[in-house]
């Protein structure tokens, strides 16, 4: 269904002088994930970082790295995610953060795709590096 576009919504707080509250949410790791999401809208969020759960989490912490286990645990996976988002509305700009092997699993452009029909605004991907970006 969809979120406003990150860029407009962040260029109109940060003007503001609004310091941006943005929590992260594991999807999937339990079946009120997404309950989770509207109540830290509902809460002020400006903005959610959605986590897309992958087996070799090397660059999060160990708190993210559980979360991601039992998300996959539960059969979550990129798609799975991306469709749940999809069926719902958000009042406020959906950012993944997930890592490059997730992407090029489903490849680059369905990724896109798919991430853009579930109304995410923006990814973070850690270890994807400019280099490798620009190539």
């Amino acid at each position: 269904m969809g979120a406003p576009n990150l860029s407009p919504t962040f260029e109109s707080l940060t003007s503001q002088n609004h310091t941006l509250l943005i929590p992260y949410v594991m999807a999937g790791v339990d079946d009120a994930w997404i309950d989770v999401v509207h109540a830290v809208i509902a809460a002020g969020a400006d903005a959610v970082e959605i986590g897309l759960p992958f087996s070799d989490p090397i660059i999060d912490g160990p708190t993210i790295q559980e979360a991601g286990v039992r998300s996959l645990e539960r059969g979550t996976t990129a798609q799975s995610v991306l469709a749940q988002l999809q069926r719902d509305e958000f009042a406020v700009p959906l950012v993944v953060m997930t890592y490059y092997n997730v992407i090029a699993h489903l490849g680059h452009e369905r990724f896109a795709g798919e991430a853009k029909q579930a109304g995410i605004t923006g990814a973070i991907v850690p270890d994807l590096s400019l280099e490798e970006l620009d190539g």
